[in-house]
């Protein structure tokens, strides 16, 4: 069985950042950072979208986006 763990979230997209190695979170059109404690947690809930629905990384992220702004 795979883990599907957060690092499979890190990447460049077009609505932001996710760095699970830093542990950041930057969303372009808000001009939102987060680090640390507070970008892992939001890290966990893109993580949360993506395995309950069937989208791509980047979707899961633009809808915790739309979620959260």
């Amino acid at each position: 069985m795979i883990t599907l763990n957060i690092s499979w979230l890190h990447g460049k997209f077009e609505c932001g950042e996710i760095n699970t190695s830093l542990g950041t979170v930057e969303v372009y059109s808000e001009e939102f950072f987060a680090q640390g404690d507070d970008a892992f947690g939001i890290i966990e809930e893109i993580r949360g979208i993506w395995l309950k629905s069937d989208v791509s990384v980047e979707q899961a992220f633009s809808s915790w986006i739309s979620l959260n702004f």
